[in-house]
């Protein structure tokens, strides 16, 4: 059993994340608090371009920025080949969403709990390629049927597609059973990870997808602006990039081109290095830690947290799935959750909402209303807890 974080490890931890004792943060799922490690990185290479010129700058931090794919590499069980440095996740996810084989009268086998940014894309599929979503119902704990979806398998599904941690509910799905209906069905799988890489132990591998994308600013504690796609060396052959540029690919005659022979086909040429240097810092962060006592942390403060809440009596919860994670979703009874929201900045503590079409499908099926979200991350302390706990209990 892993052991998570001691209290010594946590406050030193807290001493290297400048805003950890500014607020209360339980924003962790939206932005977390960056580490000194990363705004050194960011903050040193600005400051290079700056006395150095851009170009310049790049040349002189090739090999650190070479890096930065070897560390997310190792943070998810991948190799450096298979990522691609992206703006964010949603451009990521996009990227390799984009690049898939689908014709007329395919399916993309998906979930109820799909990201509303993902669920364009679906949607903008069925208008462009003539595919149909094939929404799975979720089974009695909240998580997508398994069973259900691979009753649906056939040889018309063209994509199974399904939101690792989405983004209200504390829900974490079952990656690892959905990878296994789609190995066997022979189907690409691609995971949005963007809540789920760097509160979770991840293993690209383990769960079997063939593309995953997520962000940096999120639980892996990067810089806004950043995000990476995996995209596996079993696939790669099979994927065409939707917008390609001449970084990924070689204009090398005048009626055609080659796209790059890895997952640099999915990246362009323009981009912010010192974001890129302060994600592989983040990246290096949670290895340093170990994203398995990482999740341990979390979960046990998420538990933490979801008990104190229970007891407090008044609040209503949201939370689905057999074992939940830092996301926690809940209501003040009877008190809007922007007036939570609004309340609680005011006493420095951060929180987010939740609105019902950023995961309508899920919201429309549990006639969700505006939620309150409070993510909880390692960083989170004992005391923070009692103190969020007991200002919303004060808004009653």
């Amino acid at each position: 059993m892993t052991t998570p974080l001691s209290t010594e490890e946590v406050a030193t931890l807290r001493t290297q994340t400048p805003g950890a004792e500014l607020v209360t943060h339980f924003n962790h799922a939206g932005s977390s608090l960056p580490p000194q490690q990363v705004l050194d990185a960011q903050i040193g290479h600005l400051e290079r371009e700056a006395r150095t010129g851009g170009y310049e700058a790049a040349a002189d931090m090739a090999e650190e920025e070479t890096a930065v794919y070897d560390s997310i590499a190792r943070l998810i069980g991948g190799r450096p080949h298979e990522i691609a440095r992206v703006e964010h996740a949603t451009t990521g996810w996009n990227a390799g969403f984009w690049s898939l084989p689908m014709e007329a009268g395919q399916r993309i086998v998906t979930a109820e709990a799909a990201y509303g940014a993902n669920a364009m894309g679906y949607l903008r599929a069925v208008q462009r390629k003539g595919v149909s979503i094939d929404v799975v119902p979720s089974d009695a704990s909240g998580q997508v049927d398994v069973a259900e979806m691979e009753r649906r398998m056939g040889d018309d599904v063209a994509l199974v597609a399904i939101t690792h941690v989405p983004t209200n509910g504390g829900l974490v799905n079952p990656a690892a059973e959905v990878g296994a209906v789609a190995k066997a069905a022979g189907v690409p799988y691609l995971l949005d990870a963007c809540q789920s890489v760097g509160q979770l132990h991840i293993d690209v591998h383990e769960i079997g997808c063939d593309l995953l994308s997520t962000t940096g600013r999120k639980y892996l504690r990067g810089p806004r602006g950043t995000g990476f796609l995996w995209a596996s060396e079993n696939i790669i052959d099979r994927l065409e990039p939707d917008h390609p540029d001449h970084y990924s690919a070689h204009w090398d005659r005048p009626d055609g081109y080659t796209v790059a022979p890895n997952a640099q086909r999915f990246e362009l040429w323009e981009y912010s290095h010192a974001g890129w240097l302060g994600l592989g810092a983040a990246a290096d962060v949670a290895l340093d830690i170990g994203t398995e006592r990482i999740e341990a942390t979390v979960r046990q403060q998420a538990d933490r947290f979801r008990a104190a809440l229970a007891a407090a009596g008044g609040i209503t919860m949201y939370d689905l799935g057999e074992r939940p994670c830092g996301l926690v979703t809940l209501n003040v009874d009877g008190v809007d959750a922007t007036a939570v929201k609004t309340a609680l900045r005011a006493q420095n503590i951060n929180v987010s909402v939740s609105e019902p079409h950023s995961t309508l499908w899920d919201a429309t099926r549990r006639s969700l209303p505006e939620t309150v979200r409070a993510s909880v991350h390692y960083l989170t302390t004992d005391d923070e807890i009692d103190r969020v706990v007991a200002a919303l209990v004060a808004l009653r």
